[in-house]
């Protein structure tokens, strides 16, 4: 998510569900549309989440680039939060090829979790709301203690990133929650070994 996205996250202890009328992936929209009309619901929004390691793909598909944080949730904690409001339901997505879908025998309540095969590095997992909503996001209450860890991008000059990660720190206060920035793409453990294995003649 944007760095903003994450304030508003922190300083409201909520997260923001979205209408899938406005994701880029149109086939996925679609089965979200798709299951929106054959269950005449009112109201769908989703909330997309990833149980994958931190992966460059997800930097440049999912942010900003130096705009970007994630937030890693305890995955317990927050599905026991609404594991017994009628309105949430949640799963892991299942990816299928084109020559997969002819045969197969999906129901119409896989819909929402059913994507191409191209999508699976994803690893996506989706919490989906369809309680009434008239406004385009619908915001679920979290508690801090949910939060194992902030990471933010591995772009930011570090100056800028210190004063995010103090500023997030003081949001989050009294709560002590861990905030850092990526080192996916700079770290001196990983040009470490490099440079040893350059050591070592060809």
């Amino acid at each position: 998510m944007s760095i903003g996205s994450a304030i508003d996250t922190l300083r409201n202890r909520r997260v923001a569900f979205v209408d899938p009328e406005r994701w880029d992936d149109r086939n996925d929209a679609e089965y979200m549309r798709l299951y929106k009309q054959a269950c005449g619901l009112s109201s769908l929004k989703a909330l997309c989440c990833t149980e994958s390691p931190e992966t460059y793909h997800h930097w440049k598909v999912f942010t900003t680039s130096s705009d970007g944080c994630f937030i890693d949730f305890k995955k317990t904690p927050f599905l026991n939060s609404i594991r017994t409001n009628d309105d949430y339901f949640f799963a892991e997505m299942e990816y299928a090829l084109l020559t997969d879908m002819e045969g197969a025998k999906f129901k119409i309540r896989d819909l929402p979790f059913l994507k191409r095969a191209g999508f699976e590095p994803e690893l996506e997992y989706r919490v989906i709301y369809t309680g009434a909503c008239q406004d385009d996001a619908h915001f679920m209450p979290i508690e801090l203690s949910w939060i194992r860890r902030i990471v933010l991008n591995p772009w930011l000059p570090a100056p800028i990133a210190d004063s995010i990660k103090e500023t997030l720190r003081e949001i989050c206060s009294p709560h002590e929650v861990k905030v850092t920035a990526s080192r996916l793409t700079n770290s001196l453990t990983w040009t470490g070994h490099g440079r040893r294995i350059a050591k070592r003649g060809k």
